[in-house]
């Protein structure tokens, strides 16, 4: 699909990075301070770089921001064929490692730092085991979405979540008549989107909504899409490479005691245990989709981060 739909069209500027596959990521450019840090933004799998719009526009004013959409989502393009494939770990890897040289290209002597939010966070540890991104500053994953091995307690409790998240995605209903009309369900429905902050929300709508040739609007993910990504990292070895990881990182976490929580609430303290140099902070009251929830908190948290706020 190239009819030119962008998922942060507000941005500064945008750029297209292509992959060795010929998908197409479009990269969003916010105006920040002419010194400072770059920071790049990796979104979660069915969202898109401007379901954060309203977030990084607040970060643009301390920092060079960066974001993208991931192939499968937003105005991304990507190429046909088995969605195994299409979709793979290494691939995603592989496009994160393009969009950062096109980032340290466009930013030069700028200290480069990446904030990567479930998908995002799971591509760059792909990335990270594979022995990439050793010259970024700093970077900070948020929720990884490493599945952990039948050894660990969590275990039983991850496989009956993400197949659930997995049917679910599959279910999503992808023809909208408006983009109100979706912003109303999802306010309105029992799942996390009805926790979104009222700007998020809105943002989000518009970011992973796109016109349909025939009238309405359809989903820029594909139902199909989104849970094939979603089964491709359940069925993932990554937990076991994490030792790997010898550089420093922080990892964020929800909260593991919220009724309502994910699996890697609770599997996270043991994932960072397995990486040499890992920082973990868990976020009480916080759920998977923290950003879109607590923008404000997020936002100071990661500036602190930065060490600009």
């Amino acid at each position: 699909m190239s009819d030119g739909f962008l998922s942060l069209p507000d941005a500064a500027a945008v750029f297209r990075v292509a992959t060795s596959d010929e998908a197409s990521l479009p990269v969003y450019a916010l105006s920040g301070p002419a010194q400072g840090p770059a920071l790049l933004l990796g979104h979660a799998n069915g969202l898109a770089a401007g379901s954060y719009g309203p977030w990084l526009a607040d970060l643009a004013r301390d920092a060079q921001i960066f974001a993208f959409d991931a192939r499968g989502h937003g105005g991304a393009t990507w190429p046909a064929g088995p969605l195994d494939t299409v979709f793979s770990r290494a691939r995603v890897a592989a496009d994160l490692d393009a969009v950062l040289r096109a980032m340290r290209e466009r930013s030069p002597g700028r200290a480069l730092y990446y904030v990567g939010h479930s998908l995002g966070a799971a591509a760059a540890i792909d990335l990270l085991i594979a022995g990439g991104m050793a010259d970024l500053a700093a970077i900070m994953l948020i929720e990884p979405p490493i599945f952990p091995p039948p050894e660990l307690p969590v275990h039983e409790e991850a496989e009956l979540l993400q197949a659930r998240l997995i049917d679910g995605a599959g279910r999503r209903r992808s023809s909208w008549p408006s983009i109100e009309v979706f912003a109303a369900r999802l306010r309105n429905g029992k799942g996390p989107f009805a926790r979104f902050a009222p700007e998020m929300l809105e943002a989000h709508c518009r970011a992973t909504l796109r016109p349909s040739p025939e009238g309405g609007f359809t989903l820029a993910c594909p139902p199909e899409v989104e849970a094939a990504i979603f089964a491709i990292h359940w069925r993932a070895d990554t937990w076991r490479h994490l030792h790997r990881i010898e550089r420093p990182l922080d990892l964020v976490g929800g909260d593991p005691n919220r009724p309502d929580r994910d699996w890697i609430a609770r599997a996270i303290p043991d994932m960072a245990r397995q990486m040499t140099r890992a920082r973990l902070t868990q976020l009480a009251g916080s759920s998977h989709l923290m950003v879109q929830e607590e923008p404000a908190r997020l936002l100071a948290l990661v500036r602190r981060w930065l060490g600009i706020g």
